[in-house]
């Protein structure tokens, strides 16, 4: 039997559409659930990039921030909107809720460095390659 890759590429991404839609949708910042702080504050004070443990826009929710905007699209991957996801999840968390201004956001955000976000992303994917099934891996 042969198979259609770009059928079988197109369901896989409407397959994956669909996971990362209903993750996207939950109130909040959906990967303050999945990636911890020790972590984020790890690796960050790893590559001397820690910034800030406490406060409205600390080093972890601008990680969480960050990695859930940029897996928008269109009106919901707008700064305004991630600053509107801050504050429900600092609403949630009873923490001080920032003003609707980006701007405090921009500055926090501009800290984010590629390496650090780089090694959270590759030590994550280490851990799901082990954790895996073998017939899941690819070679």
């Amino acid at each position: 039997m042969a198979v259609n890759l770009s059928e079988s590429s197109s369901e896989n991404s409407s397959n994956f559409q669909l996971i990362l839609d209903s993750f996207l949708s939950s109130a909040g910042l959906p990967f303050s659930n999945l990636l911890s702080t020790d972590r984020i504050a790890r690796i960050f004070a790893k590559h001397n990039g820690l910034f800030s443990t406490h406060g409205i826009y600390s080093t972890a929710v601008m990680v969480w921030s960050f990695l859930g905007q940029v897996l928008r699209d269109g009106k919901e991957a707008s700064c305004q909107s991630a600053v509107a996801r801050v504050m429900t999840h600092c609403q949630l968390t009873g923490k001080t809720t920032p003003a609707a201004d980006t701007r405090n956001y921009f500055r926090a955000r501009a800290k984010l460095s590629v390496p650090t976000l780089r090694e959270i992303s590759g030590e994550i994917a280490a851990e799901l390659k082990e954790a895996a099934e073998e017939n899941w891996l690819v070679s």
